[in-house]
């Protein structure tokens, strides 16, 4: 941990080797992207952005010209009809400047909320698609924090940010072109500042950029700190540790402020040189175009020129502030896009074939063909694993921690893929078949049952929404759950909360094996999935998979002996090979490492009883 924070302010690579770098370049080409459906929208705001741009323009102009022809001078006349012209063409531009100002900023926000819209969905998408090799590798709160912080760093770029932006951009080139055909000269005098502001943003750009890559960083940690404690609260709590935290999660908090500290430089620096620039420009054309005015240098110029210039120069600096102002903005946007779009672009290691076919109907046959694995390259799981599985068989799988239970499930149904060899279903390669048909043949449950916020009905129909009432009573009757649920005030409708924290063990056990029965799978894998329950409530999971097993076939991983002692056959596994094979009373036989297991304590006793068709009572539940 320590050593981690050491490196904090080191650059970037060193700190987040895994992060891939972006130019300004690739992130605003794909939001270019992003936008190009909303194209036409985004040229009548463009048009609307012209018309602001236009009578802010105008302003000044019109000022130049109440002067120099409505009031007029000693040697030019004015002239009352002029300058009642002007005020009026004054107050139009004002009137014209406030609806299309309204109406531009409400169709950029509107746009810039829709793609906000679709970056999240295409995010969402894209992280239901990346392998579990990368959510292994990366922190929960890492992933949240790229869905949620990182896409509202875009949110005032895409909506008032993108208006803004786009009118200063044009306002500034306005301005320019007005200021060259009122004065060439005068014009000039201004441009005198522009390099040092140059030289000056870029430095500040720079830094800035890598101050914000810091601060997304520091933000997602921070994130995945809470996010962890959170989910962890009970052992936080059952090891008092929350004193530790507390102090653990201060510095990963202090080391965010130090980010956003880091942060505060550049803007803070750059706005107030902008200040300076502009007040600089004014006192220099003011001293420039007085002498010119007192010696009659420019013969162009007059007192109205020289006022409409000097009122444009602000409108000259105005949109250069503006962009000053939202320069951090900006800078957490590119390193916000950078990391999303990273994201988007992240391999898709485990995906469907091109020529990938939907896997037809099954009778349940799984080969495992010289099947080589592991889910670190120097670390292999499986050497050569082979073994076959014929429809209808119940094949339990026992080892100690690590020898590789639990992959052959994650392989099955391809979580991962396979380094060598093949896992076949019915002789269907799962790597040349649909993930989507593949796991609708196959029924999970796991040893920790996860269960949504939502109902009990909306649980058991996870994996099919559309099952009628008949079809999920069926299933809960099947488990034994519906006594239970019948029992609750609102039946299926009853609410479970988040992860199921409101039901015991076993009654969460048993709604997860009802949702993985309701899709009626040729094929059931039962990771430990009885290990959490009560001796009754096993037994109650144990006489519905007799009764649902018939001609499926059944992969059990288990500690207790009572969940497979009655398996087709037994596979034992030691450090990713397969060591022994057989009947729990061959195995017994042999005395070889199963039975070590056995007499170690692999079960809990030699008498533990087994399954009877008594009825036991739900009620007994957890």
């Amino acid at each position: 941990m320590g050593g981690r924070w050491m490196n904090f302010y080191a650059d970037l690579p060193d700190y987040d080797p895994n992060a891939r770098r972006l130019t300004d370049r690739d992130v605003l080409s794909r939001f270019g992207g992003l936008l190009y459906p909303y194209r036409r929208r985004m040229v009548l705001a463009f048009l609307l952005v012209m018309v602001v741009s236009g009578m802010m323009m105008a302003q000044p102009w019109l000022i130049q010209v109440a002067i120099d022809h409505g009031i007029g001078t000693d040697e030019r006349p004015g002239s009352l009809g002029t300058l009642n012209a002007t005020a009026l063409a004054f107050v139009v531009s004002l009137i014209v400047f406030w609806a299309a100002s309204y109406a531009q900023t409400y169709l950029l926000s509107w746009i810039g909320q829709r793609v906000l819209l679709d970056i999240r969905r295409r995010l969402f998408a894209h992280l239901q698609s990346l392998s579990l090799r990368y959510y292994d590798r990366t922190a929960v709160g890492e992933v949240i924090s790229r869905q949620t912080s990182d896409v509202n760093a875009l949110n005032e770029v895409l909506t008032q940010g993108l208006t803004s932006t786009i009118a200063d951009f044009v306002l500034l080139v306005g301005t320019i072109a007005i200021m060259t055909s009122m004065s060439w000269r005068l014009t000039l005098v201004t441009f005198t500042v522009l390099p040092i502001m140059y030289v000056i943003a870029r430095l500040f750009a720079r830094y800035g950029r890598n101050a914000y890559r810091r601060l997304r960083l520091a933000v997602a940690d921070m994130n995945s700190n809470l996010a962890e404690n959170i989910v962890g609260m009970r052992i936080v709590q059952a090891f008092r540790r929350e004193e530790r935290n507390a102090a653990h999660f201060d510095i990963v908090n202090d080391y965010n402020l130090q980010a956003t500290y880091a942060t505060i430089g550049p803007h803070a620096g750059i706005f107030p040189v902008t200040d300076l620039l502009d007040a600089a420009a004014t006192v220099l054309v003011l001293w420039v175009g007085g002498q010119w005015l007192l010696g009659d240098a420019a013969s162009e110029l007059t007192i109205g020129v020289l006022t409409a210039f000097m009122l444009f120069i602000t409108r000259f600096f105005e949109p250069i502030r503006d962009l000053t102002t939202r320069f951090d903005v900006l800078q957490a946007a590119m390193a916000a896009g950078e990391r999303i779009f990273g994201l988007l672009e992240t391999k898709i290691e485990v995906a469907d074939r091109p020529d990938a076919q939907a896997l037809p109907a099954v009778k349940g046959r799984i080969e495992f063909d010289h099947v080589r694995f592991g889910y670190h390259p120097q670390v292999p799981v499986f050497h050569d694993l082979s073994f076959t599985v014929n429809p209808g068989d119940r094949f339990a799988f026992v080892g100690r921690t690590g020898a590789g239970k639990s992959t052959i499930i994650r392989l099955l149904m391809r979580f991962y893929d396979v380094d060598g060899g093949a896992v076949r279903i019915d002789g269907h390669d799962v790597r040349a078949v649909t993930q989507e048909s593949l796991r609708r043949r196959i029924g999970l449950v796991l040893q920790e049952p996860f269960l949504f916020a939502g109902t009990v009905r909306e649980n058991i129909a996870y994996g099919w929404p559309e099952a009628t009432d008949e079809d999920i009573v069926r299933a809960s009757e099947l488990v034994g759950l519906h006594p239970f649920v019948a029992g609750l005030p609102d039946g299926y409708d009853s609410i479970v909360e988040e992860r199921g924290d409101n039901l015991s063990g076993g009654q969460r056990q048993l709604i997860s094996l009802a949702r993985a029965l309701l899709i009626d799978p040729r094929i059931i894998i039962l990771d430990e999935a009885t290990s959490s329950v009560d001796t009754e409530t096993e037994l109650l999971i144990q006489r519905g998979l007799d009764r649902l097993m018939q001609d499926r076939t059944a992969l059990i991983i288990a500690h207790r002996l009572s969940t497979i002692k009655n398996a087709t056959r037994i596979l034992v596994l030691d450090r990713g090979r397969l060591v022994e094979q057989g009947t729990h009373t061959e195995l017994l036989d042999t005395e070889g490492y199963y039975f070590r297991l056995y007499t170690t304590g692999f079960s809990t006793s030699d008498d533990e009883p087994d399954y009877v068709e008594e009825p036991v009572r739900i009620a007994a539940i957890g």
